[in-house]
């Protein structure tokens, strides 16, 4: 058994040189996201989650990278979902005991793609940017995609569709913030 439709999204503003971190609380945090990226993972509750009508892009399983000191320090992926996984089990959608997985450290490429392929209907992955195409390449028969998902876009989806034995790729810009592009990634 595998899902339906399978979403890779890119966890969302990190700090740079001109913002620092910001935990949950408002507190100084390098491994959480600017302000910016607070702002995605809000508006991205309603992008997978719209307020109106059903949505083909509402996960009923939902991954992010694990949080394990020292080798995945990064609280971004699972901040990127903080909201949406909130969301969704208010709407009694979605159990954060059963259906948001974050046991996986975000080099694990192949054992998440193993759970993931486990599961049913539409399935969410929030991860690091940079393994995001090792992840791609771990679905049975996977079709063409990029190589590589660049360093300053944040505002993406990757959508595989089963087909068969295989997968279609797509993109969906999610064009929430000042400044996304409804350009692909190449």
């Amino acid at each position: 058994m595998a899902p339906n439709r399978i979403m890779f999204i890119r966890h969302a503003e990190k700090p740079d040189e001109g913002h620092d971190g910001v935990a949950s609380d408002g507190s100084a945090d390098k491994e959480s996201l600017i302000v910016r990226g607070w702002q995605r993972a809000g508006a991205l509750a309603r992008f997978f989650r719209p307020t109106s009508g059903p949505s083909d892009l509402t996960p009923t399983t939902i991954f992010a990278a694990a949080v394990v000191v020292p080798d995945s320090k990064s609280k971004r992926p699972m901040e990127t979902v903080k909201p949406l996984v909130k969301l969704l089990e208010a709407e009694e959608k979605l159990t954060v005991k059963d259906d948001f997985i974050t046991t996986y450290l975000k080099d694990d490429t192949e054992g998440l793609m193993e759970a993931v392929l486990e599961k049913q209907r539409t399935v969410l992955i929030a991860w690091e940017h940079q393994r995001i195409p090792d992840a791609v390449k771990k679905l049975p028969h996977a079709p063409p995609a990029p190589k590589k998902w660049p360093d300053d876009r944040f505002d993406m989806a990757w959508v595989f569709d089963q087909a068969g034995t295989g997968w279609t790729f797509s993109q969906i810009p999610q064009l929430l913030l000042a400044g996304d592009s409804a350009s692909p990634i190449t």
